[in-house]
């Protein structure tokens, strides 16, 4: 075996390769998990699941390459080991690039939902996914093109490099990819800016625009390091800077791309709470308790005057007592209508005492 032992920047890259993939996976299982019960499963759950998908395997092979000395320098690894190690991560950019795509294709498409209706952000959403397209397939092509042939850049054969076109090629694909972060992350806020929303809903909006911020500026970073390519001397010590900071972009964009998909969760610790509150309690107890007699005058009658504003004065005490005296009068009634018709005449006398209150 040629491997190396892990130094340099590629520890930082191992590391923030397996955390990123742990992170990704758990939250991308739990999207899958609200759609399903749900029922919404949707175009942007396809999409992001091809990206997530191919950043596994671009992961995978970032894992791999740490220990044929990615972020080392060439005076402290072996040719073969070199070599082995400049192959992987060749292949990982092809990787990369596309599952880069995807994940801002997903983006993209889950805004189209909330984009109903408003043309103008529904063409720059068309726009941004046909540039991030073409992007890719720039990118795709340019480095397919840097050596002639091809495997003449990890020494399996003799011919012609031009890695300054791999720097090119990154640069630009960088460029698209910058543009496309932040607009994606900027057009949430717009599309609701007016749309009244729970606390915990804009908390969740804010992280994830927070996050997609942050891959943007992952990205920027990254495009410091990209001039490494340059040197093919040192092709593999200029795998560990730009992978460790490559995985973090797309990682994060895999994390920000799936937390909206989570909201029904908040929803649902809501509705939880709610039903454990006193209200039901209240309810519960109304009902064991004994009606008075004001309550079932209410539940009975339509009285106009419950509704209305409380008179000045001794009106409105002249209404409530009127609504009594009837009341219990008329219970009395109830009570000995197969008796005698003496109260028929105590009822007239009490609607006259009342009237004259």
């Amino acid at each position: 075996m040629s491997t190396v032992e892990v130094a340099g920047d590629g520890v930082a890259l191992l590391y923030g390769a397996i955390i990123l993939l742990v992170l990704s996976w758990i939250i991308f299982s739990m999207r899958i998990g609200v759609r399903i019960w749900r029922k919404a499963w949707g175009m942007d759950d396809y999409l992001m699941f091809t990206g997530i998908v191919l950043f596994t395997v671009t992961a995978a092979l970032c894992i791999v390459c740490c220990y044929y000395g990615a972020g080392q320098f060439a005076s402290e690894l072996p040719a073969l080991t070199t070599s082995k190690g400049i192959k992987l991560f060749y292949i990982a950019e092809y990787f990369y690039c596309v599952s880069a795509m995807f994940i801002k294709l997903s983006v993209a498409v889950a805004l189209l939902r909330i984009a109903v209706n408003r043309q103008f952000f529904i063409w720059a959403l068309w726009a941004l996914m046909g540039a991030v397209v073409i992007a890719a397939l720039v990118f795709v092509v340019g480095i397919a093109n840097i050596c002639h042939p091809i495997n003449t850049l990890w020494g399996e054969s003799t011919g012609t490099c031009d890695l300054t076109l791999n720097t090119n090629v990154s640069l630009f694909y960088s460029a698209i990819e910058i543009a496309a972060d932040f607009t994606l992350s900027i057009m949430p806020a717009i599309l609701l800016w007016n749309v009244q929303m729970k606390g915990k809903v804009k908390a969740s909006v804010a992280v994830m625009l927070a996050l997609a911020s942050f891959a943007s500026c992952a990205t920027i970073i990254r495009l410091k390091y990209l001039t490494l390519y340059s040197d093919p001397g040192e092709f593999m010590y200029s795998t560990g800077k730009i992978g460790f900071w490559s995985l973090t972009e797309e990682g994060i964009g895999l994390i920000a791309g799936s937390l909206p998909a989570l909201r029904p969760l908040l929803s649902l610790r809501v509705r939880v709470s709610a039903g454990s509150n006193t209200p039901g309690t209240h309810l519960s107890a109304s009902k064991s308790r004994q009606p008075t007699s004001r309550s079932r005058v209410v539940a009975m009658d339509t009285f106009q005057t419950l509704g209305d504003h409380d008179d000045e004065g001794s009106d409105g005490d002249s209404q409530k007592n009127i609504i009594k005296e009837t009341q219990f009068t008329v219970t009395s009634m109830a009570a000995s209508e197969i008796g005698s018709g003496r109260h028929k005449a105590g009822w007239e006398r009490n609607n006259n005492s009342s009237n004259h209150v």
